[in-house]
Order: structure tokens, then sequence, then C-alpha cells
């Protein structure tokens, strides 16, 4: 297989410059080289294959970086010299924010043509379907508009979305009222949280009610707290199994274990606070629900790109709230934020009581 000097990542538009600072510090061996919005590759001191990555918070999609081609013919020529079958992804790197994409944009129509294309051009090549499987060869097709292909390789594992461009594919319905809709269900299926109908979840900030919905929909009960109002539809819903979504009129600093459920599993946070300020204000929640808590979400909202400094003192503090391995992450749902998310002693039980039961 080959090597190459460079690493490719993925980000969402307008991180780049964060990502590269993130970089510089877990990995200063790597150097800034080309860029565009919502990719930046890398030049390593030592070659790298395609089993090497970048672990950063910003990075969706990391790998080898085969460079770029302006020509489909000649791309088509480098790919056939890899050895197949590879898993083909083909990526459209981010032209909008999240949710920023004007109504006329064609999202995902270069992406499919130029698969389409790399498809009849090099038969046999690659695996049928795009959902890769842990173990495979991946090839990272990223295109844009005006731009050259660049060719990447990296190998999938599985706590990689198995999507192109590290997306995740679910439903978003057209009565969802929020973009929180979309955070919640990403920030679920990428850490596989054993979510089950039944449950019951305390959600902070909220309003409008787009991840309480998501959950609702899910059967889970949700409390959720915001001062602000929240979507009628959202309040009159009822899920599997009579899910609610009961709204708490307060801000979360007003919360008492009296105004609670009895057994609270998931903690949701999302509000408009610094960081620190947040997990803080978080902690005193967490404590109320102890001993029923399987796990949280909590997204933090990086008004500054610099709070990337202090992920390790955010992953502290979820500690000191009983999760046991939290993870960081940027997901394609998010803006300037990221989300922090773990499961506790107990929610670790559930997850492995379930695994055990699919193998």
């Amino acid at each position: 297989m080959p090597t190459s000097d460079f690493l490719f990542a993925l980000c969402q538009r307008g991180a780049e410059r964060a990502l590269k600072r993130e970089v510089s510090v877990t990995r200063p061996s790597l150097r800034p080289a080309y860029q565009r919005p919502g990719v930046v590759t890398f030049r390593s001191d030592a070659p790298v294959t395609e089993d090497d990555r970048i672990d950063a918070v910003l990075a969706r999609v990391s790998g080898l970086s085969l460079g770029t081609e302006r020509d489909l013919e000649v791309a088509c020529a480098r790919i056939a010299a890899l050895e197949p079958p590879l898993r083909l992804h083909v990526i459209e790197r981010d032209l909008f924010r999240a949710d920023e994409a004007p109504p006329s944009h064609p999202e995902g129509e270069l992406a499919s043509a130029t698969e389409d294309a790399l498809r009849r051009a090099l038969p046999g090549v690659f695996h049928e379907g795009a959902v890769a499987q842990p173990g495979d060869l991946v090839l990272d097709v990223i295109v844009a508009p005006g731009d050259p292909i660049l060719l990447g390789l990296h190998r999938h594992t599985k706590d990689l979305s198995p999507h192109p461009g590290g997306r995740y594919v679910y439903e978003v319905p057209a009565d969802a009222p929020s973009r929180a809709f979309r955070k919640t269900e990403e920030a679920l299926a990428a850490f596989d949280l054993p979510v089950r109908a039944g449950d019951v979840a305390l959600e902070l900030g909220a309003a409008p009610g787009g991840g309480a919905y998501a959950l609702a929909r899910r059967g889970v009960t949700v409390l959720a707290v915001d001062p602000a109002d929240m979507d009628s539809h959202v309040l009159a819903f009822e899920g599997p199994g009579g899910a609610r979504v009961t709204h708490l009129r307060m801000t979360m600093d007003a919360v008492e274990r009296r105004m609670l459920p009895e057994r609270v599993g998931w903690v949701l946070m999302d509000v408009n606070l610094a960081p620190q300020v947040a997990l803080h204000a978080v902690a005193r929640i967490t404590a109320l629900c102890r001993a029923s808590l399987l796990g949280a979400i909590f997204t933090l909202k990086l008004n500054d790109w610099s709070f990337l400094d202090r992920v390790g003192d955010f992953v502290a503090a979820a500690r000191t709230m009983g999760i046991v391995d939290p993870k960081v992450r940027q997901l394609p749902a998010h803006r300037q934020e990221i989300v922090l998310v773990g499961l506790t002693a107990r929610g670790q039980q559930r997850s492995e009581s379930e695994r055990r039961r699919t193998e």
C-alpha cells in the first residue's frame, strides 16, 4: 500500500484555523499544507500510512493524503494502482455551516455524479455500497465546485462514522423545531449510546425542543428545562410507550431534586454559557441524579475557539460527575460548538449487556 508525507483532515467550514491550532499541540510534528474551507492537509516529518490518522476534536475524518488531481481520468489512473477492494467515500467538503445552505443549493449532486463516474470507470475496484465496515480501506474523494479532487485513504474503525465525510444518516422530520434534533441524533449515533424506549431524560436548555423531540420519538420521556417557550407541537407529541415532553419553565440553576422524576437516566445540556461555567452548573444537576444516571450529552459553546485548549479540563469535570470515559467531538450538525459525551458505570453495564445480546 502507498505511503505519503501528508495527512488530510475534514472539518467544519470555519474551523480550519482552530483545527491547525489543535493539531499544533497534539501532533507538533505535523505542519499545515494545503487548505480549503472544510479540509486541511498536514505535512509529516515521517512517512504515514493508511492506518495513521489525526485524533483531533475538530477532525471528522482523517487519513493519508494522496494529493490532488484536476483531471478525473488521471485520478482514476492513480486509484487503479491501489490494491482493491476499496470502500468508496465521495465527499463534498462543507460549503456552508450546519443548516445555513440556501434552499437552492444542490447538496450532494457533485458527490453523486463523481461517484457514478468513478464506479463506471473502475469496475471491480470498489465494494458495493458506501457504508464502511471495520477494517475496510476507505478511499476518500473530496470534491467541491471548481476545486481539484483531493484523494485520501483511511482505515475504518468502529469509533468512526461509516458514512462518507464522517456524517450520519437519519431522518429529520419537517416539524423538527430546531437544529438540536440533528445534534441529538448525531450524538446518539456517534457514540452508540444505549438509549432505550422507557428511559427518562432531563434536558437543560431545551427550547424550542428539537433535542427533546428526537428523544420522545424514540420513546424517551423528557423533562425539558428552559425559561423560553417550547414548540407547541413538541409538547403535544406522544411517542412510543406514551413518551411525552414536559416543560419546566426555569433556568437550570433553579432546578431542585423535588422537581425531578425519581429515576433520571440521561442528562442533556445545550446552554449559551462558556463551557467551564456550563459544566460547573450541570455538575450540581447530575449530582441530584447520580443514583440512576446512565450517561450525559453536553453541547459546549465555543464562543472563542481557544476554549479548545481546555478540553482536558472539560473531560476532567465530566469524570467528577461519574462519567467514566468522556469523549469530545465536533459533529456535522454543530456550528462553533462541540459535544462532550459519556456513560456512567451503570450506563457502561447496560451498553455491554446490549453488545453481548447482539453478538
